[in-house]
């Protein structure tokens, strides 16, 4: 978790990043320490403001200090935040599997794009029960 999360920051200068992890609580401790043994391109500035917060249902499993320091609830600016969305789509993805590992890269992002487009057009059309 610590080189994809230092190589998704490498050059980006934010003042703020809030990151949500179910394990948030434990991959934080020491990650300041871990990342200095990275290389230097790959280091946090120490500008940045980092938050490692634990997605809403996933709080709720763990324990009491966890749900008031590590809850997106009460991250100032999160609002009501989840967390979760990316997990929600998975167990319609997984189907795919099969076929995507076939694939060449540029067939599998297509058939990806097309398949989470289409989900996302379902969900849209789904607003209107709530109109």
């Amino acid at each position: 978790m610590d080189y994809i999360v230092l190589s998704t920051l490498i050059g980006v200068s934010l003042l703020f990043v809030v990151l949500s992890y179910d394990i948030g609580c434990q991959w934080w401790k020491n990650l300041r320490k871990r990342a200095s043994e990275f290389p230097e391109e790959m280091q946090i500035d120490n500008n940045t403001n980092l938050e490692v917060k634990v997605p809403s249902w996933h709080v709720n499993g763990h324990g009491d200090f966890c749900r008031t320091h590590y809850s997106l609830n009460y991250l100032t600016g999160a609002g009501r935040t989840c967390g979760e969305d990316v997990e929600t789509s998975w167990a319609h993805s997984n189907v795919l599997g099969s076929s995507v590992r076939e694939m060449g890269p540029a067939s599998r992002h297509e058939l990806l794009n097309d398949h989470w487009n289409g989900w996302n057009f379902q969900k849209i059309i789904g607003f209107r029960k709530f109109l």
